[in-house]
């Protein structure tokens, strides 16, 4: 199997004589949901039992309906997405997730790991980076005291 094979799984979701195509998200999906839908994923992680896709659909529909056209690759048609009828989405959804790949546990310890490290990027660290830069230095160089 090479990464062309992972990269182009998809699968076609079907409702009446059409349909659309759908892949797993990617990291960079994943972090745009991060972004726009904390709450979501808070709740998608705090579950002890497993993810219920009915009811993130009652409680976060866009939050749905982004993951869902973001897996369509049509970024923007999130409006659309979320007029789909309810078994549609439950449908596709439940695809996307399994597309995806995704493991609660490990996307929770990922997303748990990006909020550490941008706390740790406090004042200092960016009166640092800036001084580096006006300096024409490596921005990310840390000077050593010795």
């Amino acid at each position: 199997m090479s990464l062309r094979d992972l990269v182009d799984r998809k699968t076609t979701i079907e409702h009446g004589d059409s349909g659309f195509e759908i892949r797993g998200l990617s990291l960079e999906d994943v972090v745009l949901l991060m972004e726009n839908h904390k709450d979501a994923l808070v709740s998608i992680f705090a579950a002890p039992t497993g993810t219920d896709f009915e009811e993130l659909i009652k409680q976060f529909p866009s939050f749905i309906s982004a993951a869902i056209s973001y897996a369509a690759g049509e970024y923007e048609d999130t409006d659309l997405v979320r007029r789909l009828p309810v078994g549609v989405q439950l449908r596709a959804i439940q695809e996307v997730w399994e597309l995806s790949s995704l493991d609660v546990e490990t996307v929770g310890k990922l997303a748990n790991s990006v909020v550490k490290g941008m706390t740790k990027f406090n004042a200092e660290d960016l009166t640092t980076l800036q001084d580096n830069l006006k300096a024409g230095k490596n921005p990310l160089q840390v000077e050593s005291s010795t």
